[in-house]
């Protein structure tokens, strides 16, 4: 595992080295499709969730990074809730079984990744249980891309709609690489594939899709990271809420337009983040909520942002609770199934 691991790094170190610099593209300073003011969609919530993190080095996330050091990145779930499509999730984050052994289930894939933690029950679908947010009112998924981070519980919610660009679907579907795990959407059904030929620009962005046809939700395309990224424009209440997906990791990466480590399609990447620093720019009140950095959403939050942290030690102590709360039930009931003598001789026995 150490033998591959450094190979890939030094794989990524040439490759870059290689590269010829990124010329500044010229973005219009012009909104399309974008009234003022602006007009959120009323009951319209996110809500944020974390499923672990992941420890890599820094040349991964920043082209221009260290091979040496390293940063943690949180593995993040967006949950859109939509006063009548139910809930909505972004990515369904890391699946269950990282929790017990994360090399073994991802493999050759673990090369990447110095550090994976997970806790036991951090998985969406009981983090949505333990939130009173119900599984089964789960209708759509909207997966930025087809990476790990974003599919690994796909297949705990098989009556929602999985949505994903036809290309990055091909990508992920002709060969297992870039961090694909095709075990965790091999058995899906439900796919509603998303094309932005002839699509209308939205904002600074050049093609969007509406994804119920009421403003509430809009995909953007985010081509660049992989072949067929999706960014998710959500119109809160208050505020417009701009999901990077693969678009940017981190603040920082939006903030500065620090290139990946990892990328499909290098100019592509470049122009959508400077489409998107243009986006911020022209519109004061957009809130951009990176996919892998909790402290930039805990500081970006809003009265329609609600964020639940997970708390290894609460969910413990929540455990232990419900069992105490059993345990006194049953003894509960077992005093009041006692004969009606054996209360009186008691009651008796207590008398003065």
């Amino acid at each position: 595992m150490r033998a591959r691991r450094q190979f890939f790094f030094f794989l990524l170190f040439f490759l870059s080295a290689c590269e010829e610099p990124l010329r500044l593209p010229y973005i219009t300073p012009e909104l399309h499709h974008w009234p003022r003011p602006y007009k959120g969609v009323p009951r319209l919530q996110l809500h944020v969730f974390t499923t672990g993190t992941i420890t890599v080095r820094n040349r991964l996330i920043y082209r221009d990074g260290s091979l040496f050091e390293t940063q943690q990145l949180d593995m993040l779930v967006f949950v859109i809730e939509h006063p009548r499509q139910g809930l909505i999730l972004v990515g369904t984050g890391l699946n269950r079984k990282i929790a017990d052994n994360p090399e073994g289930y991802l493999g050759a894939f673990s090369a990447p990744v110095n550090t994976l933690t997970m806790a036991k029950d951090q998985d969406i679908l009981a983090q949505l249980k333990r939130a009173k947010l119900s599984p089964n009112r789960v209708r759509s998924i909207i997966l930025p891309d087809l990476r790990f981070d974003h599919t690994g519980e796909l297949e705990s919610f098989p009556t929602a709609q999985a949505i994903v660009t036809s290309a990055e679907y091909n990508a992920a579907t002709e060969q297992e690489a870039d961090l694909y795990l095709s075990k965790e959407y091999d058995n899906r059904r439900e796919w509603r594939f998303i094309d932005f030929t002839g699509a209308e620009p939205l904002g600074t962005f050049r093609a969007h899709r509406d994804l119920f046809g009421d403003g509430s939700v809009l995909l953007i395309d985010a081509t660049g990271a992989t072949a067929g990224g999706l960014t998710v424009l959500v119109r809160l209440p208050t505020q417009p809420v701009l999901l990077c997906g693969n678009l940017a990791w981190t603040k920082e990466q939006y903030f500065y337009v620090r290139v990946p480590g990892l990328l499909f399609d290098r100019e592509a990447w470049w122009e959508k983040a400077w489409r998107l620093k243009k986006f911020k720019d022209l519109v004061e009140e957009l809130i951009v909520l990176p996919d892998h950095d909790w402290a930039a959403i805990a500081a970006a939050k809003t009265k329609d942002i609600v964020l639940h942290p997970f708390a290894a030690e609460e969910e413990e102590n929540a455990d232990k609770g419900e069992q105490e709360n059993k345990a006194g039930k049953t003894g509960k009931d077992r005093k009041q199934r006692e004969p009606t003598t054996q209360r009186k001789k008691a009651n008796q026995r207590t008398l003065p």
